[in-house]
């Protein structure tokens, strides 16, 4: 989404010979995208298939040593080469021998069998650290005793540290927070057993599992993490644009805030000959509105800042119009105010000792009303003389609906010739009684003659968007907002 509020600026002028102005904006990317980004970067790498298969022993560190083995059974515990002793399961089913229970766990008898997940959820603890909690369900089976469903969390911290106007990401200790164990019994051979293989089974992995997680998924879970950080926090201009004199976009800040991951970015505009800014220096800073709750993320303009911009991007232009072209005759006819002459060679000559022209020195400019937004066009018409002298001038502003539309990574605005409206500036005394049919008039030349060849022009100049590694701004929709001064 693109978002335009008012009011903020932050611009300045580098000391180049090609003036350029600096324009802070605002990318949010939302909280509920990354953590789909999160999971659906951790469900393409599998990072928990490797627990599959895994016996889980008291000793901390045995299980890990033969990930890719069958379950290791002591010779206490097996008969030869056959694998586990059936009679001593037997025993353990009945209840006669409830001791062998330890040695079987301790001889890698628990395995996991599935590892679904992980479920992510993000929480922020401040601007700079973010906990990322991976949920994982594990499903274990203790040799024909008992199947159970164990849930353990573990913990990521993402610390965002800022080295002048470059961030970087941290990550602090991947562990399994202490305490919390779910355990639910899916199948069991005999209820004799239950409550003592669960004590076993609890003490065994409160021992081994958190060891087990950071060991097996952590690694992984923290170089995906840290690969998709860098490519969020790192923009890119469309591959049209490149070079130190076209547009730039650099991350200063980056903070999280309960609703979206925060990066402040200074724009960099190139500006044509002659640019000034067009708004005062000091604004008080209004807040953000609020995210869109389906946006994936948004590309914030403060309503001056987007104005600015667009006085660096569209040049002053003039428009001479050829006083034989028909469109023109009643405009030539109202403001020369003579009446017209029979014949149409005399008309031409009287019209050919003129001419008029449509300047627009002044860029368009964006106004908000609601979630409405309008773009208006200063200009005037000028009839000269034969001398080149100005006889008539007369001042107008253009109104319309705002069209915009994101297509290759760039911005556009466009005029809607449907919703024009024409509002007259300052004009001659004696056009005052012409008022109404002037508007009419110059409406329809408006839109006949200048606004095809306008809107060509603002085509031309659009605003490239930044590119993020998984975030396209193609097809976004731009919404206005008004944002209250006291809010």
């Amino acid at each position: 989404m693109l978002l335009f509020w008012g009011s903020l600026l932050c611009w300045g002028l580098l000391p180049q010979a090609q003036a350029e102005a600096r324009h802070q904006i605002f990318l949010r990317i939302s909280k509920d995208q990354l953590k789909t980004d999160i999971s659906d970067l951790f469900s393409e790498h599998h990072i928990l298939d490797r627990m599959a298969g895994i016996p889980v022993t008291g000793a901390a560190g045995e299980g890990v040593t033969i990930l890719d083995h069958l379950p290791f059974i002591r010779e206490g515990l097996s008969k030869k080469s056959s694998g586990l002793d059936l009679s001593l399961v037997g025993d353990l089913l009945s209840g006669r021998r409830l001791p062998l229970l330890g040695m079987l766990l301790q001889a890698g008898g628990l395995i996991i069998e599935d590892a679904i997940g992980p479920e992510i959820t993000l929480q922020v603890l401040s601007d700079s650290l973010l906990q990322v909690t991976l949920r994982t369900k594990l499903y274990l089976s203790l040799h024909q005793i008992l199947r159970l469903k164990v849930i353990k969390n573990i913990r990521i911290g993402i610390r965002l540290e800022q080295t002048g106007n470059k961030t970087k990401v941290a990550f602090e200790e991947c562990h399994t927070p202490p305490g919390y164990l779910s355990i639910r019994v899916l199948e069991q051979m005999t209820p004799l057993l239950v409550n003592e293989a669960l004590e076993w089974v609890t003490s065994v992995l409160d021992e081994a599992l958190p060891y087990l997680l950071q060991k097996i998924v952590c690694p992984l879970a923290t170089t995906l993490l840290n690969s998709l950080l860098e490519d969020l926090l790192h923009l890119t201009l469309p591959p049209t644009i490149s070079g130190p004199e076209d547009f730039q976009y650099y991350v200063t800040t980056t903070e999280f805030t309960e609703e979206a991951i925060l990066m402040k970015v200074q724009l960099v505009t190139p500006c044509g000959p002659g640019w000034r800014p067009r708004s005062p220096d000091h604004l008080t800073l209004q807040p953000l509105p609020k995210l869109a709750e389906d946006s994936m993320a948004d590309l914030a303009f403060g309503l001056e800042v987007y104005n600015d911009i667009l006085s660096c991007l569209y040049p002053s232009k003039e428009i001479r119009v050829d006083s034989q072209d028909s469109k023109a005759a009643d405009l030539f006819q109202l403001l020369s105010l003579k009446e017209p002459e029979p014949g149409p060679q005399t008309s031409k000559q009287s019209r050919g000792s003129v001419r008029l022209t449509i300047s627009t020195l002044d860029p368009p400019a964006i106004h908000v009303d609601g979630h409405t937004a309008t773009v208006t066009q200063p200009g005037s018409l000028v009839l000269l003389g034969p001398s080149n002298t100005s006889s008539v001038s007369v001042s107008w502003s253009l109104l319309s609906k705002a069209v915009f539309s994101s297509r290759n990574q760039k911005l556009k605005l466009q005029f809607s010739p449907s919703s024009t409206a024409v509002i007259l500036g300052p004009y001659p005394a004696s056009l005052a009684k012409q008022e109404k049919r002037m508007e009419v008039l110059l409406l329809e030349f408006l839109n006949r003659v200048f606004l095809p060849q306008h809107n060509e022009l603002m085509r031309e100049q659009d605003l490239p968007l930044p590119n993020i590694k998984g975030i396209s701004f193609d097809q976004a929709q731009v919404e206005p907002s008004k944002q209250d001064s006291h809010s």
